[in-house]
């Protein structure tokens, strides 16, 4: 399937319903003492190498590093980073940035959800995006943070990295597909998993920064399109996976490489 008709077909849309906004219950204290006595939700923090946006600013700031995408910009922290870039993209529908801050070159502020950037992105034959960086960070849903990456990598120059962000959970109810806690990763979690199972070729290595971890994948290839080919088994298989199970086994999937 060619990328424009992929995004066409698959944008915009998730296997179940989800809720990405702020609906956390008030008494979250009583929830989460709740759950673990129900289920031994219980908390477990990680063990924090680094801050998240210390490892952003510091490949940002790579002399091999001239062009750089992110989504979920919310309010433009982290894209500011990368005001001294040839070309910085920003994608997100409905950020948070004081008006004018993003208007000038190198920056491209685009409002619009990630499936539709790519969509457009990618209609040309030979977009005139290549990408050395990117940081996924937008809707904490499986789907589209998948279709990110798959997005990311089509429009990928060699030698790109990608990083995910909140891919490490510290209770399992932080991971639900819907929100109903403050702290909430929702479930990215699975796609460091399902690129592990279904391209070995990749990279993909966990780092346990703060406050809720970092996927980074190397090894990406522009003219790949296994993600895309397989897309439906791609889900399939990541939303059969446990989230109790991953978090039993967080730590191993933190060391293996």
């Amino acid at each position: 399937m060619k990328p424009k008709k992929f995004f066409k077909k698959f944008g915009n849309t998730a296997a179940a319903p989800w809720s990405g906004f702020a609906n956390y219950v008030s008494r979250e204290g009583e929830l989460y003492a709740a759950l673990e006595e129900l289920y031994g939700d219980t908390h477990r923090p990680l063990k924090p190498v680094s801050i998240y946006k210390d490892e952003l600013y510091s490949r940002i700031q790579s002399p091999q590093v001239n062009s750089y995408l992110e989504t979920g910009v919310n309010k433009g922290e982290s894209l500011m980073i990368a005001k001294d870039l040839r070309l910085a993209i920003g994608v997100d529908p409905a950020p948070i940035v004081p008006p004018n801050t993003f208007d000038k070159a190198p920056f491209r502020l685009v409002k619009a959800n990630s499936d539709d950037f790519f969509l457009e992105a990618l209609s040309e034959d030979i977009s005139d995006i290549q990408l050395d960086l990117a940081f996924i960070d937008g809707l904490h849903v499986f789907e589209y943070a998948l279709r990110d990456f798959i997005g990311c990598e089509l429009l990928s120059a060699p030698g790109c990295e990608v990083l995910v962000h909140d891919v490490l959970p510290r209770r399992a109810s932080e991971a639900a597909r819907h929100r109903f806690t403050r702290s909430w990763t929702g479930d990215v979690w699975r796609v460091p998993m399902v690129l592990r199972h279904f391209r070995p070729d990749l990279k993909v290595r966990l780092i346990e920064s703060a406050p809720t971890g970092l996927a980074v994948i190397t090894g990406l290839d522009a003219s790949n399109k296994e993600l895309i080919d397989r897309y439906d088994e791609v889900v399939a298989y990541g939303l059969g996976l446990s989230v109790l199970d991953f978090m039993s086994a967080r730590d191993d999937h933190v060391a293996a490489v």
